[in-house]
């Protein structure tokens, strides 16, 4: 009889007859009947147990999985091959919107001439021995878009190949600024939107409180006119604006047929919640919220991007990593798009050349989840990661987490509903 070792990121639910297993290391997702799955260890089907092994639901030893999925976190964690680095040519921004974590730090300027001296030849230098790729974010990286083509102008003529992306409000996409767009190779570009019409107003507003939402509509025409970039309007949505993205969709699937299923458009929902008590007023989604949005999504088989799906691995983010790096209007380099602008969080700076590797060091092991008798043994590891490395820095009382994966308590119980998507859509 063979020994049966089930494997430690074995995600179960079984309901009656049936039972779902998805394994959060290998992604393999499989439904059985209930009595096959509770009687695996005196099971003589030597074809089935190879089946399972195949898919790593069932392991020689578990402590093995775990070091794969530590060598996979590990890998990525000091991958050098590229460097994706994020650009904030000013932190200056023409909206006045209440919600942005930037606070205080929307204050500098853009770029000086130095600065983006020394910012071309340090991505000319990279360019030695990496790809590059650039997000121009902000504030406002429109105000600054003169830096932005001067950058991009310099890269071109010195042979450096690279691609970029771009996040911004949308407001200052004027016809003479896109017909200049080409020469940043933009792969696509993000506009958020937070409703449609008075909704967005009421949140998204220029300084002095004038609204937004119709420039921003006749610019992403404009855009679709004269480029053929992909756009990506990103959807805020809490508890004040529940509905926003179905109105979002609704709006673009009329205003501009053909572009999302076309793929020209994609319309994204960001579910804002709180993970660091943050908000004081409860507006943000709990993640109760956001699974019984799912499943209903799922059930009406409708907006396949409020459906959820199956997570795959948690890797590191830039908190942790040396080849996403933010960079500031003053060359400060960060680890993180929330300390922009804060020098107090710099790790370095582009001008002088300093670099604290301590930090650096500190940052990347901090809070290590293989460090974590919990995190070691929970089976939403490989696509929890252990959690956001600020988070836990926050939370100085390990003994009351309160950054763990909403998969640890909610993918069990979407299983049968994923399950359901997933044949569906065969």
């Amino acid at each position: 009889m063979l020994m049966v070792i089930l494997s430690r990121f074995n995600v179960v639910k079984t309901t009656g007859a049936d039972t779902w297993v998805f394994n959060t290391l290998t992604s393999a997702f499989v439904k059985l009947s209930t009595d096959i799955w509770n009687s695996l260890s005196s099971i003589e089907d030597k074809e089935l147990l190879d089946v399972l092994a195949r898919q790593g639901i069932i392991v020689k030893d578990s402590n093995t999985e775990l070091n794969e999925y530590q060598y996979i976190f590990y890998k990525k964690l000091f991958d050098n091959k590229n460097l994706a680095v994020t650009i904030a040519p000013t932190m200056q921004c023409n909206f006045g919107c209440p919600y942005c974590f930037e606070g205080d730090h929307k204050t500098m300027p853009k770029m000086s001439e130095p600065v983006t001296a020394a910012l071309e030849e340090y991505l000319i230098k990279q360019s030695e021995t990496k790809d590059i790729s650039i997000n121009w974010f902000g504030g406002e990286p429109l105000l600054a878009f003169d830096v932005i083509c001067k950058i991009c102008d310099s890269l071109e003529s010195n042979g450096v190949d690279f691609v970029s992306s771009m996040v911004t409000n949308g407001s200052l996409l004027s016809i003479e600024k896109i017909k200049k767009l080409e020469k940043l190779r933009l792969n696509h570009l993000q506009i958020t939107l937070d409703g449609v019409a008075e909704k967005h107003d009421s949140r998204r507003f220029y300084k002095g409180g004038f609204p937004s939402f119709d420039t921003i509509i006749a610019n992403i025409g404009n855009l679709l006119d004269n480029t053929a970039l992909s756009i990506v309007i990103q959807v805020g949505v809490d508890n004040t604006n529940p509905q926003a993205y179905e109105e979002v969709y609704e709006f673009i699937d009329k205003r501009f047929p053909d572009t999302i299923p076309s793929g020209r458009i994609i319309i994204g929902c960001n579910n804002i919640q709180d993970r660091t008590g943050f908000d004081c007023t409860g507006n943000c989604m709990t993640d109760s919220q956001l699974y019984n949005r799912r499943i209903t999504a799922i059930e009406q088989g409708s907006y396949p991007e409020l459906m959820g799906k199956l997570p795959g691995h948690s890797l590191p983010c830039m908190y942790r990593r040396t080849n996403q790096p933010a960079i500031d209007p003053e060359g400060n380099i960060y680890h993180c798009l929330e300390h922009l602008g804060n020098p107090c969080f710099r790790v370095g700076n582009i001008c002088d050349g300093t670099m604290s590797f301590s930090r650096i060091a500190d940052m990347a092991f901090m809070g290590n989840p293989f460090d974590d008798e919990e995190c070691r043994h929970c089976n939403v590891l490989p696509v929890c990661g252990g959690g956001c490395p600020q988070d836990i820095q926050r939370c100085a009382d390990h003994k009351h987490k309160t950054y763990c994966s909403s998969h640890k308590h909610y993918l069990a119980d979407m299983l049968p509903y994923l399950y359901k998507r997933f044949v569906s859509c065969k």
